[in-house]
């Protein structure tokens, strides 16, 4: 009986637990003008059209790899479209200033 109740009560705690929170809450997008120019910079990049015209349908191991270029190629363009109109990275530890 106490083996019973034992597994039992571990399944309604194991149950519990799928059910909780994900995580923590992103932050919202930023959805100023710059980011909105810079997002439409970045999708029509020289780098993100040239990678865009290496996709091969037939294979899905090139769609995966380049779907992964592309991303990396337009978050480099966004990222450096943000700090050229004068916007840091966000979040993460400020770096140290010798005094």
């Amino acid at each position: 009986m106490s083996r019973r109740l034992s597994l039992a009560a571990l399944l309604l705690l194991g149950g519990c637990s799928l059910f909780g929170p994900t995580g923590p809450k992103l932050p919202p997008p930023d959805d100023s003008p710059d980011a909105r120019a810079c997002r439409a910079e970045a999708r029509n990049s020289p780098e993100v059209q040239a990678l865009g015209r290496q996709f091969y349908a037939s294979s899905q191991e090139n769609m995966d790899r380049m779907q992964g270029e592309v991303g990396r190629a337009q978050s480099r363009a966004y990222r450096d479209c943000m700090r050229a109109r004068g916007h840091g990275p966000q979040g993460g530890v400020e770096p140290q200033v010798p005094r």
